[in-house]
């Protein structure tokens, strides 16, 4: 078994400086940490994470915090993320545990635990509410943790997200210039989460550049005021969805008003399997594994003194 004592002699160094390289201590060089490193894995060096998390008091775990959220268990979406964040945790020998409750109290119990018993130190939030009981107690503790998703507007913290502003500006484009609709609406939800509010700037933004009038349905799971907005609104054409399952809902009660009238769908995160759509559906494509792997990067990846200090991670887009 190769020791460090090994990688040492290998590039004449002490102990100490191979440890410390090994650990990412600032004080070891960038171009030492690198040189060590990469002696260690042509060696077959492999760390004794067992000592190493006594020692730092820390587990080689990063939790994972799911939102309260009905819709959460047959997200597709979610699949995608854990998928990216497993694959990164895997090559660096870190596991994962999951937070999930059907309350908000049941959840910050859950992360409590994590930090009390199984000092985990590392969390990633699926999500980014405002005001979120969760988030203001992981401030209040002595972890790191990353949002998918932005922060609201006077909040700071890590995160990777998507450019939403660009992604509900080319998905409006993308039924006006592809499919000829004329009046395409936006549907979003009630919360206002940041992801909302940008898709629908980029949604007004393309009605105001084509020169067209917007409509915007704020849903309130209420199939009776959908359906009379639907009814209130026969230009539509076109419908900009929030995210797939908002899209595929509002299809669903189009359809059953207007069986012979076709419109076409937008959404949001490309989650839906084809047995539920038709040509008439389509979806942009958030890239949730590159998203999950972006904030594994952005938690554990910590800058050198010489290297930018990064503040969150912007993954592309694309319509399928």
């Amino acid at each position: 078994m190769v020791t460090i004592r090994d990688i040492a002699r290998r590039l004449g160094l002490s102990v100490s400086t191979v440890s410390r390289a090994l650990n990412d201590n600032k004080r070891i060089s960038l171009k030492t940490r690198r040189s060590v490193k990469k002696t260690a894995d042509l060696m077959g060096y492999q760390p004794n994470y067992n000592a190493k998390n006594l020692t730092n008091r820390e587990a080689n775990t990063v939790g994972v915090v799911f939102p309260v959220n009905n819709r959460v268990v047959d997200n597709i979406f979610y699949v995608g993320i854990l998928r990216g964040i497993n694959a990164q945790l895997n090559s660096r020998n870190y596991v994962l545990s999951i937070a999930i409750g059907d309350s908000t109290e049941q959840v910050i119990e859950n992360v409590k635990s994590m930090i009390t018993r199984a000092q985990i130190k590392h969390f990633i939030l699926l999500y980014s509410h405002q005001n979120d009981p969760v988030i203001e107690m992981l401030q209040k503790e002595n972890v790191d943790f990353v949002t998918i998703g932005k922060p609201a507007a006077g909040q700071d913290w890590l995160y990777v997200d998507n450019d939403n502003v660009q992604a509900g500006f080319d998905g409006t484009n993308y039924l006006i210039d592809h499919y000829q609709c004329q009046n395409p609406i936006f549907v979003q939800t009630h919360n206002g989460w940041p992801y909302e509010i940008d898709r629908r700037k980029g949604y007004l933004a393309a009605m105001k550049q084509a020169g067209k009038s917007p409509v915007v349905l704020s849903t309130q799971e209420n199939d009776e005021l959908e359906d009379q907005f639907i009814r209130d609104n026969p230009q539509m054409d076109g419908i900009v969805a929030i995210d797939d399952y908002s899209g595929l809902q509002m299809y669903h009660r189009f359809k059953m008003i207007n069986p012979n009238k076709n419109v076409e769908v937008l959404g949001y995160n490309n989650s839906l399997p084809s047995e539920l759509t038709d040509q008439h559906f389509h979806s942009v494509d958030i890239h949730p594994d590159e998203m999950g792997q972006s904030a594994v990067k952005l938690l554990l990846d910590k800058p050198a003194e010489d290297e930018q200090v990064i503040d969150h991670i912007i993954v592309g887009h694309e319509m399928v």
